[in-house]
């Protein structure tokens, strides 16, 4: 079976850069019934993902397989980065390949042009961006007319951006939530605010005990109800199993209990955005982010 749709579940590797965890939980997902993997330039284990694929045999037509241009190549190496990280997955096309992060619109909108040209070269199947805004989005669609496939974005009961989300959904690009667990073993670091209460917790256990989930399956079925693709991650085989296993619906008035812990606000998540542009500097932007197997 070919797949050319984005997957509602995906395997999510941000931070797998251990080869025998990541292999792992790769082989796992795959048993499972994963058809997506998600990665990036600046997550490491690009190459890694390529070998482990490459052993597993798997017909690349069966797997969805999304990576993203590290910011620092935006301006000067967005094609050069594109060719290296074919290279590292051992893939000659990717399914979805997204700007990981909002930067200035000169930057934004000269990435965003060369993964267009690349689409049209056949070596990239759909053009996305991920920690997008809705102004950063209306310019790219305004200079291209091309609008993003895909905006994969933080979600989670305390981090749920619901105007950029809305826009999304009504303008028809999709959604991929990640960070979705986050809030209830940590804060999300580049949240602060985003902690759960106690007395929020013990709202979900409650919940997952009513369901008999666990608390990923809880939130990425949540995620899933609110129309987002989710990408969690484990090392655990035994929690990568049960991040797939969601069959089961949350009831209405359920669902509305976990969505009044949000505390998220439109502009809120536009200062968050601002943060991205500034991690990245001029020198960075002339040398990029360019390696052959591991930086």
């Amino acid at each position: 079976m070919s797949i050319q749709d984005l997957p509602k579940v995906g395997l999510g590797t941000w931070l797998l850069t251990d080869f025998d965890d990541l292999k792992q939980s790769i082989q796992t997902a795959w048993k499972t019934g994963y058809r997506h993997i998600d990665t990036a330039q600046v997550y490491n284990n690009e190459y890694d993902i390529g070998v482990i694929l490459k052993a597993l045999g798997i017909d690349r037509s069966e797997l969805f397989l999304t990576t993203k241009i590290a910011p620092q190549n935006y301006l000067k190496h967005t094609k050069a980065s594109v060719s290296e990280s074919l290279a590292r997955l051992q893939t000659s096309y990717v399914d979805l390949i997204l700007l990981h992060a909002e930067l200035g619109e000169t930057a934004n909108l000269a990435a965003y042009q060369a993964l267009l040209d690349l689409q049209m070269e056949g070596v990239v199947k759909h053009v996305g961006v991920s920690n997008f805004s809705i102004s950063g989005i209306k310019k790219l669609v305004e200079e291209t007319g091309v609008k993003p496939y895909c905006n994969q974005i933080v979600c989670s009961p305390t981090t749920r951006p619901l105007e950029l989300e809305a826009y999304c959904l009504e303008e028809g690009i999709l959604l991929t939530g990640y960070s979705i667990l986050k809030p209830y073993t940590t804060p999300n670091p580049f949240y602060p605010d985003s902690a759960l209460t106690s007395d929020e917790k013990v709202q979900l256990d409650d919940l997952c005990k009513k369901y008999d989930v666990n608390i990923g399956q809880l939130l990425n079925k949540w995620a899933l109800q609110h129309d987002y693709h989710v990408i969690p991650k484990s090392k655990n085989p035994k929690r990568v199993e049960e991040n797939y296993q969601l069959d089961f619906e949350i009831l209405a008035p359920d669902l509305e209990i976990i969505d009044g812990m949000n505390r998220f606000s439109s502009a809120e998540y536009q200062e968050s955005v601002k943060q991205w542009e500034s991690r990245v500097t001029e020198e960075q932007s002339e040398q990029g982010l360019l390696y052959k197997e591991h930086f």
